[in-house]
């Protein structure tokens, strides 16, 4: 038995012989790239602790993996199909949720803007391209790192397995939330998982397979989990600190792309073979060398470029003197010419230094969305359920929202927030 001490599940166990196929995955070079690549990217500039890794949060999400199928194994009282569906497909279950998130990059979504390339793409490439994770995935059946993809991709057709690591309440959603409430000393991710998984179910809703949670005894944990996810996009993920670093990193990379159009300054090679030719089959190994250690060590290059904003932005990044928010005063049309007039007086382009933010999630969408197609575009990848359903002792779903009255009130009510952030010499002017 290979055995990972966590700080949040403590003992991580895989075993050498029937889970063979984990361990051979985890040693991958592609795998173990995410020891690089931190959970909450910026995070840190606000909360110091936040410097864990998408490595053991995969980790953290196969341990979630196989208590939920463990303890649906052990229910009394529900169709066994359930049980055989879990079973049969338990190790392609443990697989897609250790290769879920190994196509995050560096400062994830801020190199999405750059390269107009979505980390589930590259995900789905590592997994089915020229890879040595591909390469032990069809070593181990043949056909399967296909499988595999259409898991993450909400395709497959064992609704159950989508549904472990895609819904509403998922284990990667569950571990996620409390390791991040733990790594950044911010309590509001935390439940009990403990009595959560005692009190989870599954059953049919709409003729689809649906995890819940017993109706006597969960919808308090119901509530207490919906509560911790709306708590942290509002307080850690969404925090001023944290979006202001982001879109400084961003305007960073903007900057960084005209001055190599102008033929001013060099990217990293392996960032600009991916901007040149966005595909991800084509430039999969310039990716995959990717770390944040690259992009930080071009940040420090370019603090000491000729160019005044790409200089300034870097160096305010790498001395945290972040953008700050403005309240807004008055009429919106006339504080914001005030604000770009100051800017002018200063010396500062207002494309770069008056940055306007829109936090936006949703702590909780009442309808199902399963079958709704992904924005990006690819009708064959599905979104992940946002329900959570709990079951009568007779096996039937009740919407959680319809029980609650807590989650009544928030119902539909997404996270919203508009900021404007500018320097802060020129905040102290208004």
């Amino acid at each position: 038995m290979k055995t990972f001490r966590d700080p949040v599940h403590n003992i991580v166990s895989i075993d050498k012989e029937s889970e063979k196929v984990l361990l051979d995955l985890i040693d991958t070079k592609e795998f173990q790239r995410l020891r690089h690549i931190r959970q909450l990217g910026l995070s840190s500039f606000t909360y110091p602790g936040a410097e864990h890794t998408r490595f053991i949060h995969s980790l953290g999400v196969v341990h979630l993996t196989k208590r939920f199928i463990d303890k649906i194994s052990t229910l009394k009282n529900i169709n066994q199909r359930y049980i055989d569906e879990l079973h049969n497909n338990r190790m392609l279950a443990l697989v897609a949720a250790l290769l879920h998130d190994i196509g995050h990059g560096p400062f994830s979504h801020a190199l999405e803007k750059t390269t107009k390339i979505k980390h589930e793409s590259w995900t789905i490439e590592i997994i089915t391209g020229d890879t040595e994770v591909k390469a032990i995935l069809e070593a181990h059946k043949s056909g399967f790192s296909g499988e595999v993809a259409e898991v993450i991709r909400r395709t497959h057709q064992s609704k159950a397995i989508v549904k472990l690591l895609s819904s509403q309440l998922d284990t990667d959603r569950i571990d996620y939330l409390i390791r991040d409430s733990k790594f950044t000393g911010a309590g509001y991710g935390a439940f009990d998982l403990e009595w959560l998984i005692n009190c989870l179910r599954i059953g049919e809703v709409n003729g689809d397979t649906e995890f819940g949670l017993d109706l006597n005894k969960g919808l308090s944990i119901a509530e207490d989990f919906v509560m911790a996810r709306y708590y942290m996009y509002v307080n850690v993920y969404f925090h001023r600190a944290t979006r202001s670093a982001e879109l400084i990193i961003d305007k960073i990379f903007q900057r960084a792309i005209e001055l190599k159009n102008l033929g001013k300054i060099g990217l990293p090679e392996d960032l600009a073979e991916i901007i040149n030719k966005s595909s991800t089959s084509e430039t999969l190994a310039n990716y995959l060398s990717l770390s944040e250690s690259t992009i930080w060590h071009y940040i420090v290059l370019w603090s000491k470029h000729e160019d005044n904003i790409i200089s300034d932005l870097c160096t305010r990044l790498l001395d945290r003197r972040l953008f700050k928010e403005i309240q807004i005063e008055g009429n919106l049309i006339d504080f914001t010419e005030k604000v770009i007039n100051s800017l002018k007086e200063h010396g500062l382009p207002r494309e770069y230094y008056l940055l306007a933010d829109e936090a936006t999630s949703s702590s909780y969408k009442d309808h199902y969305i399963t079958q709704k197609p992904k924005s990006e575009g690819n009708e064959n990848e599905r979104e992940a359920s946002e329900q959570i359903f709990l079951f009568d002792k007779n096996g039937d779903g009740i919407e959680l929202s319809n029980k609650s009255k807590i989650i009544n009130q928030i119902r539909n009510e997404g996270i919203k927030i508009n900021r404007m952030f500018i320097p802060e010499q020129i905040r102290r002017l208004f």
